[in-house]
């Protein structure tokens, strides 16, 4: 008995490949979409991070534009309003170009984060016609040559106890910062914890300089206490220039790569370096054309079959995996039921049905549309796969078995006798 279905224009590979491409699609966009999820939950992390960042970050004291209680945009912009040109620099080569005219002007350095070293500090002599420092530190005033010494911390308002006019101006002076002592320079504003300003006199090339001691009284939150706002315009609106001076990291030297490197590094180098083109010019002699020869090779069913279901399982390619055991099935059926290459999916789905008796749906979602969620769906749709093989051979062979003769019969049973027997 051979059993034969309509064919389609479509060959069976082209039709299981209709059959894999729907899984595969569905696999890429469940991959697209893992992918896509966890991009944005990183942009929303960075984000996050950066709202953080920006919300945490470090008050920058005496920030030209910090509106903080520590930064000083109050005083520059009331600065710029009596028309003093204010610049604001965060490195020493651009106060150098600030600087650069003909026009008086005054230099304010503040360094909170000691960022600048002796050597940078002792740069910023002679750079204008009046030095504004802000609470210096002790490295920094060895380095100008100036013999104030850092005491304490101001803690109490000081009157002024000095000539210098702008001092009787402010009047007094009540804001935090540190004490100074020196016996070159005049002292203003003294008190138990040292002198909250201290000036030294117009010199011949360097120019003035004057240590701040008090530097609240250049910030935001202290400039209207007691005689501060008198003092703070007075001081940094001298000159028709001011160039604010907040060092940032880009002023600090970074080593060399010589620097950092010790001394017999570079001679060990060129040794191995030398060692190594005479040793592929002692072997690379040897060495002759490469010659390309096709060897053969046996690899056993197996070792695939083992190597590759390795494979699967560690990347959880179960859909994968049931697609090359359906396809494998769909084409052992086809050729069991004499169905052809021309036949497609469907038209083995009905082959089988027909034979076996089972509804056309379930063989399809068995062959087809069912996807395992796990392992064990997966070994029980791999079973169920091998009991449809085993089904449709045992009915093929069962009705190629009804059809041919059977050889043992004796052929006197078999055929009618005619005629009449005698007693």
């Amino acid at each position: 008995m051979s059993l034969t279905a309509p064919s389609t224009a479509a060959s069976l590979p082209d039709s299981l490949a209709t059959v894999v491409t729907t899984p595969t699609v569905r696999r890429v966009v469940r991959r697209s979409l893992y992918w896509g999820v966890a991009i944005a939950g990183l942009l929303s992390f960075g984000i996050l991070m950066v709202v953080l960042n920006g919300s945490g970050r470090e008050l920058a004291r005496w920030g030209a534009d910090e509106a903080a209680p520590v930064g000083s945009r109050a005083v520059l912009e009331v600065l710029r309003a009596e028309g003093i040109d204010v610049t604001a620099v965060g490195t020493l080569a651009d106060a150098r170009r600030a600087l650069a005219g003909d026009s008086p002007a005054t230099l304010a350095v503040g360094d909170p984060r000691l960022l600048l070293d002796a050597d940078r500090w002792g740069e910023l002599a002679g750079l204008a016609e009046h030095l504004v420092l802000l609470e210096p530190p002790l490295f920094g005033l060895d380095a100008l040559g100036l013999d104030a010494i850092p005491g304490d911390q101001l803690d109490e308002r000081a009157e002024a106890d000095c000539d210098l006019p702008l001092a009787q101006r402010a009047g007094a002076v009540d804001a935090s910062g540190v004490g100074y002592t020196s016996t070159a320079g005049l002292e203003c504003f003294t008190s138990d914890a040292g002198a909250a300003l201290v000036q030294y006199g117009t010199g011949a090339t360097d120019g003035a300089v004057t240590v701040l001691g008090a530097g609240g009284a250049v910030q935001n939150d202290q400039i209207t206490q007691a005689g501060n706002a008198a003092l703070a315009l007075g001081l940094l609106g001298e000159h028709p220039r001011l160039v604010w001076y907040l060092p940032t990291p880009a002023d600090l030297a970074s080593p060399s790569l010589d620097e950092l490197t010790p001394g017999w590094v570079n001679p060990v180098a060129w040794l191995l370096l030398a060692t190594g083109l005479a040793a592929a010019v002692w072997r690379g002699r040897r060495l002759g054309p490469v010659v390309v020869e096709q060897l053969p090779v046996t690899v056993r069913t197996t070792e695939t079959m083992e190597g590759r279901a390795r494979l699967y399982a560690r990347d959880g390619a179960r859909l994968r995996a049931l697609d090359a055991l359906r396809v494998g099935t769909l084409r052992r059926l086809a050729e069991g039921l004499a169905l052809g290459r021309a036949s497609g999916v469907d038209d083995i789905v009905n082959a089988v049905a027909a034979i076996t008796g089972r509804a056309p749906d379930a063989l399809r979602r068995l062959l087809v549309d069912r996807e395992p969620d796990s392992d064990r769906a997966l070994v029980a749709l791999s079973d169920q796969l091998l009991e449809l093989e085993r089904d449709v051979q045992q009915r093929v062979g069962l009705d190629e078995s009804a059809d041919a003769p059977d050889p043992t019969a004796d052929p006197s049973r078999t055929q009618p006798t005619t005629g009449r027997m005698d007693p």
